[in-house]
């Protein structure tokens, strides 16, 4: 019923707008009279073309028969017409019928751009609607894809440093050492903030820092001194950020340069701001022992999956830069700054 509403409100308006367009040259009155004839002539050119001539021939890549087909049906419109000009329109307009020419090529031609311009200006509005009901279904699916994407990208991260975590929590506990109580404190602020807080699309760089500090303590304990860390933090606290971001940047310098046997692992990291962006910078040690740690960070899921984050987050607004050396690594990222 909608559907059949509104095809009616169409073809209203249609005769409408061509009655007003004609009234300036005849006689409004007859021109209301002669349309009613002129619409009906408009919606058989319509309905026929789009649901007999395009599905059944144009479709079915039969352009010959399409092209015959759109020929005949000009033809028999065109003919109509005249026919019904000949029996009592003309006498309306004051002519005499058989002073007329039945039809020539010029009087064929005119008449069949005039009942096929609503046609065509109906199917290429219902087609741009198509189309445009197609981009937002594929960008709805673009979307979800990306979506799910970042989902598995982020589960990717947090069992592992989580698994790790508690596996040295247990040995803590198994022997009652005084530092388990802390890290349970310092596990239970990452749990909230990795299980809850990182689902949501951005979070303050503040809340971001804070779990990262929380990281640091607990790998400080599970090192001890022989691990050196220095943080460095300065931002104004209005920025906002994708979650885990800088959180796995942190985390795999840990361990790809606290793991191994080195005798003084040290780890610098510095994270900034201003108005624009955000900047993150960490460097670490690396280990001489076991190269197989260091290059799965650079040819595992480490790197790669921290670049595919950044591409489907911030699609070129971001700079990462990777200095790979022989006893060092270092990582530079420049993100663009999200607000509230």
């Amino acid at each position: 019923m909608r559907e059949f509403l509104k095809h009616a409100g169409i073809w209203i308006g249609v005769y409408i707008v061509y009655t007003y367009m004609s009234s300036y040259y005849d006689d409004i009155r007859i021109i209301a009279q002669v349309n009613n004839l002129n619409d009906s002539l408009f919606m058989a050119a319509f309905y026929f073309l789009k649901h007999v001539q395009i599905p059944f021939l144009y479709e079915q890549k039969k352009v010959a028969l399409f092209v015959v087909s759109l020929l005949v049906s000009s033809f028999l419109l065109s003919a109509f017409c005249r026919m019904n000009g000949y029996l009592w329109m003309d006498v309306l307009y004051g002519k005499d019928p058989d002073a007329i020419p039945f039809m020539t090529p010029g009087s064929y031609i005119l008449k069949s751009i005039r009942f096929y311009t609503p046609a065509l200006a109906f199917l290429a509005w219902e087609a741009h609607i198509a189309r445009r009901k197609d981009l937002d279904r594929m960008r709805l699916l673009e979307r979800e894809k990306v979506t799910n994407e970042l989902k598995f990208l982020k589960a990717q991260i947090n069992p592992h440093f989580l698994f790790n975590t508690l596996n040295n929590l247990y040995s803590y506990v198994q022997t009652q050492s005084p530092k388990a109580p802390k890290m349970i404190m310092y596990l239970s602020g990452i749990l909230d903030y990795v299980l809850y807080k990182s689902q949501q699309d951005k979070v303050p760089l503040k809340d971001e820092v804070d779990t990262i500090k929380k990281f640091i303590q607990l790998e400080s304990i599970r090192y001890g001194e022989r691990l050196k860390v220095h943080v460095k933090e300065d931002f104004n606290g209005q920025s906002y950020i994708s979650p885990l971001i800088l959180l796995s940047i942190v985390e795999n310098a840990f361990k790809h340069g606290a793991s191994g046997d080195i005798d003084s692992p040290t780890i610098d990291i510095e994270i900034t701001d201003d108005e624009e962006s955000i900047y993150c910078s960490v460097w670490n040690t690396k280990s001489q022992y076991v190269g197989e740690l260091n290059d799965a960070y650079k040819e595992g899921i480490g790197l790669k999956n921290l670049v595919r984050q950044l591409d489907l987050i911030y699609p070129e607004k971001y700079k990462l830069k990777v200095d790979d050396e022989e006893d060092s690594f270092s990582l530079s990222l420049q993100l663009q700054s999200m607000h509230e």
